[in-house]
């Protein structure tokens, strides 16, 4: 009799641990934040950059997940990042600002749906040689900070047209066979996707939206609305090896306002008397990218490819306009113990506009020809070490050689971002960075 009732009870408790159970929402509190020193050596250390000791705090965020799911196994979510800016003051103009916001519905039989101010489907869904290096985020990172970038040049993990965090809606599909499918819609990029249809590139609180790309301020850059990423991965796993592949391809209505601007000293100047700013109209963003990853062991390798054609780029009948570049990538890994080393190659390069001989503004700077490309090649080295639960060490090592056409350098030089700041426009730079630093995470 105590064996059967043994076996009745065994099986009452399995059922009841193998059953769904409905949760109420419950909070979450996680985060990080990083501190960094670097350094660097390069040919061209104007504008404040190069030398060292750079020390600064990186980002530093801290999240808040509120979760809970139904007896169904319907889940919902609610989830809010916040940023920090000790010292400065983010693109908000503030030092402290939510930069995720979202709520989120979910369930196995027909995907994620999610709804408010977070990255989207360009962002989750692809696997670069960017994604397998440690560091300080490499190219994406510190490295920005402290070298001179020439006039034109790209950045390698920048699709053209992608939205970052802005106020969209996204779904993603149940995986079946390995596919999956994402598509978000984001009805303005700039104003973190808040503001109306109309808004105007030259407005003072056109901060947020992607980087300003081929124009030389945010304040007179391009930006879309309606914007529609749609996204495909594949992921199989044989056991003794993995493979993920992924598509993303971006297609928006792009606007640009009116580029003026007012000096300090009350002169009002309008950056289209330069020739390449003074069409308004501008190409729709149709940009793609392409990636694949393979691991096996503790090694890991990844590719990725980045099509932007003529993204944002302004319509003009007299001169041949250029693209906004495409970026190439190749990345591996290495896993040992507490230890992960990286390495990747990138390569950017952006077709420059053909421009006449002319002079800039009130006819302070004349310029010669404009043609050929601007491009980068950086290689870049990470090592990261697990030391202790939630603290990790880095360091990081980036070399770079990167060119334009100088008179493009000489061009762009006049106008608002540079006459205001007395930013030096940079020709071509070659050198290395180093980068060390500790990440806490809780």
């Amino acid at each position: 009799m105590s064996k059967k009732f043994a076996f009745l009870a065994t099986i009452f408790i399995s059922s009841c641990l193998v059953a769904e159970v409905a949760q109420a929402p419950t909070l979450q509190i996680n985060g990080f934040t990083v501190m960094v020193a670097a350094g660097s050596k390069q040919k061209d250390d104007t504008n404040g950059k190069g030398h060292g000791p750079h020390l600064a705090i990186g980002s530093s965020n801290i999240f808040f997940t509120a979760k809970g799911s139904s007896a169904e196994g319907f889940r919902y979510k609610y989830r809010a990042a916040m940023e920090s800016y000790p010292g400065g003051k983010s693109t908000s103009g503030n030092p402290i600002y939510f930069t995720q916001n979202y709520i989120e519905f979910s369930q196995d039989s027909w995907g994620i749906f999610q709804v408010g101010n977070l990255t989207g489907v360009e962002d989750t869904m692809t696997e670069s040689g960017f994604n397998l290096l440690g560091g300080a985020n490499t190219i994406d990172g510190t490295f920005g900070n402290i070298i001179n970038s020439p006039e034109g040049v790209v950045s390698g993990v920048q699709q053209a047209g992608q939205t970052s965090k802005a106020m969209k809606v996204v779904y993603y599909t149940p995986t079946i066979s390995g596919v999956t499918l994402g598509v978000a819609f984001t009805p303005n990029t700039t104003r973190l996707g808040t503001g109306g249809k109309d808004n105007s590139g030259a407005s003072p609180d056109n901060t947020y939206g992607n980087e300003s790309g081929i124009y030389p301020d945010k304040s007179t850059a391009a930006y879309g609305v309606d914007n529609v990423a749609v996204a495909a991965n594949y992921k199989v796993d044989f056991q003794t090896w993995n493979m993920a592949l992924a598509a993303v391809y971006i297609r928006e209505n792009t606007k640009r306002g009116a580029p003026t601007w007012v000096m300090d000293s009350g002169t009002s100047y309008n950056d289209n008397k330069l020739e390449f700013l003074k069409y308004l109209k501008v190409h729709n963003a149709k940009s793609s990218q392409f990636t694949a990853a393979v691991g096996f062991g503790q090694w890991r390798f990844a590719t990725g490819l980045i099509l932007n054609g003529k993204t944002r780029i302004p319509k003009a009948d007299a001169y041949k306009v250029g693209d906004a570049g495409r970026a190439w990538n190749l990345g591996g890994q290495y896993t040992v113990g507490a230890y992960q080393f990286g390495l990747a190659y990138f390569n950017t390069s952006r077709t420059l506009p053909k421009l006449s001989a002319g002079t800039a503004i009130a006819g302070s700077q004349s310029y010669g020809a404009v043609h050929g490309r601007a491009t980068s090649d950086i290689v870049s080295a990470t090592v990261d070490f697990n030391a202790l639960q939630g603290l990790k060490f880095f360091g990081e090592v980036d070399i770079f050689k990167m060119r334009t056409n100088a008179n493009y350098a000489k061009f762009v030089g006049n106008t608002k971002n540079y006459n205001s700041k007395a930013t030096v426009p940079t020709t071509k730079n070659s050198g290395a960075a180093v980068i060390v630093g500790t990440k806490l995470s809780f």
